[in-house]
């Protein structure tokens, strides 16, 4: 049998046919695939775009933190009421535990809302507080809008949204 002797500027085109199948194979399969910030403690995959058109409370607590123990209660009560300012919360562990561990602190402080799971690593984009409990709110359009420390309670947080609401309506 003979053997046929492919000219170089063919074995070039197959070759770079080959490289641009592969990159739109790819981009297909990532473009489909959902790139989550973060998992929250019941398994599912989260971005805050999924916040998008309500408010968001996102609560940073620490287990060896007392005024965060007290703030639970307080933030469980909002969170019942949640729908009624068009809101969600959800809780971060400030310390580096694993999700076994959060489960557990979750379950003993009888935390209701959603707590972000620390495996895998959670990407949020801003920076962890400096002091606890604190509090970062964002607009319905996701935007950065009040960043609180120090332990709050339903009323104060109310108060916080309904101003936070008017200016947000101002602004649109």
């Amino acid at each position: 049998m003979k053997k046929i002797k492919i000219p170089i500027s063919i074995k070039k085109t197959i070759a770079y046919i080959k490289i641009i199948i592969l990159c739109f194979t790819l981009l297909i399969v990532f473009s489909c695939s959902k790139n989550s910030d973060f998992y929250l403690l019941d398994g599912s995959d989260k971005d805050l775009g999924d916040y998008r058109g309500q408010w968001l409370i996102i609560n940073f607590w620490a287990k060896w933190c007392s005024p965060c123990l007290e703030e639970i209660p307080e933030l469980n009560r909002l969170h019942e009421k949640a729908a009624l300012y068009n809101l969600a919360i959800i809780g971060i562990s400030y310390d580096p535990l694993d999700n076994h561990q959060i489960k557990s602190i979750v379950d003993q402080w009888n935390i209701n809302y959603p707590v972000v799971a620390t495996q895998p690593i959670p990407h949020f984009p801003f920076k962890l507080p400096k002091s606890l409990p604190s509090n970062y709110i964002l607009d319905p359009n996701g935007q950065l809008v009040a960043q609180i420390s120090g332990k709050q309670d339903v009323q104060s947080l109310t108060k916080l949204l309904k101003r936070l609401e008017k200016q947000f309506k101002r602004s649109q």
